[in-house]
């Protein structure tokens, strides 16, 4: 996991009316006008694309993987109930910040090895089941696992990792090293697969001056003690403990 900011490319262009601004993580985002003012007035911004531009990221960035991202672009940017807002992504800064794959296991148990990667906002509407669109989401290769939206621009594939399955449901629980971007205090988070939605389930207190999350396996923060029943440790002001929870 890294614990350095990330450098998003989120890119912000100069709109043709008034716009709400606002400030999160050092990041400025706005609420954009509909795709076609920008088309009808020759707006579209110099060297950037769309963040659901299929094209560009089947041919620059996810090599090999266009059928995955095909799927995902269909699923994810075809939700019209906020509008039609747009994200704009620089195309040398996709390249270049495109971390690749991580293999994370069978997390279904289906016989296909899962990978994840990273993507920015595909547009600026919230998709159906998920808490928020403002961040970064983890994709896997495999598409029978919806993606993973988060709130933090700070995502990176070595983040994500599988817990076990500790339900016995078949399908393996997750866990991710959240970061916000700032402040010594992150936190390592856990979800569980239900009715195709992530849902979070435990969450652990993560203090990096208590412990350099460099040094450790996160898998290791986690034990199972029986069916629905795991204990995930913490690191905080100087102290390690572990914390027992339950998913009945």
């Amino acid at each position: 996991m890294k614990t350095t900011t990330h450098i998003s490319f989120l890119i912000i262009i100069s709109v043709l009316y008034s716009c709400k601004h606002k400030t999160k993580n050092g990041i400025t985002t706005v609420e954009k006008p509909a795709l076609k003012d920008y088309l009808n007035n020759d707006s579209f911004p110099a060297g950037e694309v769309l963040g659901n531009d299929y094209d560009f990221f089947a041919d620059s960035v996810l090599h090999g993987y266009k059928a995955q991202l095909k799927y995902y672009f269909a699923k994810y940017s075809s939700d019209t109930s906020c509008g039609s807002y747009w994200h704009f992504v620089n195309k040398k800064s996709a390249i270049e910040y495109f971390e690749g794959f991580k293999n994370v296991g069978d997390i279904n148990r289906n016989k296909i090895t899962d990978s994840v990667f990273v993507l920015e906002p595909l547009n600026y509407c919230k998709f159906p089941g998920e808490e928020t669109f403002d961040g970064q989401a983890y994709y896997f290769t495999d598409t029978l696992l919806p993606r993973l939206q988060t709130d933090s621009y700070c995502c990176h594939p070595s983040n994500l990792f599988d817990a076990g399955d500790i339900d016995e449901d078949g399908i393996d629980e997750i866990g991710v090293y959240y970061s916000s971007c700032s402040s010594r205090y992150k936190s390592v988070i856990f979800f569980t697969l239900k009715n195709r939605i992530w849902k979070e389930i435990a969450a652990s207190a993560f203090d990096i001056m208590t412990q350099d999350p460099d040094e450790i396996k996160l898998i290791n923060i986690v034990r199972k003690i029986s069916k629905n029943k795991f204990q995930v440790k913490n690191f905080i002001e100087g102290k390690k403990y572990w914390k027992t929870y339950s998913m009945n």
